[in-house]
């Protein structure tokens, strides 16, 4: 089907063209944070992994840089992480020039074999392999990648966790170079079980203390995908997290839950991780979805793969324990430009848009065009829904089509007076309700841009343009 829309975002940051997925080394030096990615420049599709790179200063315009690592004789470069050692504890810089150092899986195409590798960079763009590379070897485990390296405060030396199988593993060192494993953690005990993926862990002041979050991305077994056709189940992939505690070797989980908890209630963030050198906790997503990404019809804007927003997070006492919540970080400047919307239906002179509004009650937000597609947000009392049944284009993969795809829903968290913020960028929703602490992302592909905002209910909204 031929569509009249440029679904490139704005502010929401794409590949230069063809295949992207996971976020890798995202890291904050010298005024530029850096993000890395899972990277195919060859074709439209997922093929040999390398490391993409772009820079940026305001989280919102981004600038390419040339490709940052390319496969070698040990595979192609899947995921991993960055951090700037800023003591030179690696001896590959100087304490005037610190060298970045990204930690990465070595995946070998022919084998499968995935190993632990590192590079090092002192102009933060041009890196060299570490000759000493894999830096943690792999006796035969099937999945054994995704290695994130976190500041280890109790050790003060570094650690890293990385999805091993069913389990996370951590291991620590003090160069960067030799590492030990230290402990692992099962996923599946408390909480969504599988094969893990893109773990992540550190810190969060709390109104108790320091807390610590884990989180991990998940592939459900077949067998359990839409077993129960709830949030938890509904898709092959998924990302879940924990609240609890690290002793400097291992996490554990203190804060329980009775059920699995999700940063995101949408079929599009997966892979998520935070930015390395940062006071403050800032994720970005992977904005899609493996069941249907390579089947997306933004090809005919000249790209697959878009990541999400960053967003702060902060953790929050609520009546069910502590749970994560997001702000997005980067937009202040955008929301100072806002004005109010009235009841009813209000015409659009953009298809990037973003939100904020107060709910005193229940009520409905919805987006529609003249060719009669429409996305629709609505808040009740026990639940919010982010439906995009309607969207647009659909018939394009089977899974995208599926009711429970289409059909987006999260209990409240909030049952009083609450915030809600939206960024619509024009191929990507963002929704964080219940002040942050419900977040929705989805992908839409309407035919042409959506041209009316309406607003029903106790919403008071304001909206503002991202160009």
């Amino acid at each position: 089907m031929q569509t009249k829309n440029n679904y490139r975002p704005v502010v929401h940051f794409t590949p230069p063209a063809n295949w992207m997925n996971d976020p890798n080394g995202m890291v904050y030096a010298n005024g530029r944070y850096h993000l890395f990615y899972q990277y195919y420049p060859a074709a439209p599709y997922w093929g040999p992994m390398h490391w993409g790179h772009a820079v940026t200063r305001d989280l919102l315009r981004w600038e390419h840089l040339p490709t940052a690592l390319y496969p070698d004789e040990l595979g192609c470069i899947f995921s991993g992480s960055c951090v700037l050692d800023k003591e030179n504890l690696s001896g590959f810089g100087s304490l005037e020039n610190p060298p970045m150092i990204a930690v990465y899986t070595s995946h070998n195409t022919t084998t499968h074999l995935e190993q632990q590798s590192i590079a090092y960079s002192l102009d933060y763009e041009h890196f060299e392999k570490y000759y000493g590379n894999p830096i943690i070897a792999n006796e035969g485990q099937p999945d054994f990648r995704d290695p994130k390296v976190f500041w280890n405060p109790i050790k003060q030396c570094y650690s890293l966790v990385l999805a091993a199988g069913k389990n996370v593993e951590f291991y620590s060192s003090r160069n960067l170079k030799d590492w030990e494993k230290t402990g692992e953690f099962q996923a599946g005990i408390h909480g969504l079980g599988g094969i893990c993926e893109c773990p992540d862990c550190f810190p969060l002041q709390t109104e108790d203390g320091e807390k610590w979050v884990l989180i991990i991305s998940m592939i459900l077994p077949p067998e359990e995908t839409g077993k129960e056709n709830n949030a938890f189940d509904r898709m092959s992939h998924i990302t879940q997290y924990y609240v609890g505690s690290f002793d400097g070797n291992t996490f554990i989980d203190t804060e329980k839950s009775d059920i699995p908890l999700l940063p995101d209630f949408g079929t599009d963030n997966y892979a998520a991780v935070t930015f390395q050198n940062l006071d403050e906790k800032v994720m970005i997503g992977w904005a899609d979805n493996w069941d249907y990404a390579a089947q997306a019809p933004t090809a005919e804007s000249g790209f697959r793969g878009k990541m999400t927003l960053a967003r702060e997070m902060k953790l929050v006492k609520t009546e069910q324990g502590y749970r994560l919540s997001f702000s997005f970080k980067g937009t202040e400047a955008l929301e100072a430009v806002s004005f109010p919307l009235t009841q009813g239906d209000n015409r659009l002179h953009s298809d990037s848009f973003g939100l904020k509004a107060a709910v005193n009650g229940t009520g409905k937000i919805v987006f529609r065009n003249s060719s009669g597609e429409f996305v629709e947000i609505t808040v009740t009392e026990e639940e919010i829904t982010v439906d995009r049944r309607h969207a647009g284009q659909s018939s394009f993969q089977q899974d995208y089509e599926k009711e429970s795809y289409g059909l987006n829903r999260a209990p409240r968290q909030l049952r009083d007076s609450s915030e809600i913020e939206i960024i619509f960028d024009k191929c990507i929703l963002e929704v964080l309700a219940d002040n942050g602490l419900t977040p929705f992302t989805v992908s839409v592909f309407p035919l042409q841009p959506y041209e009316k905002i309406g607003v029903t209910g106790d919403i008071q909204a304001k909206l503002f343009y991202l160009c």
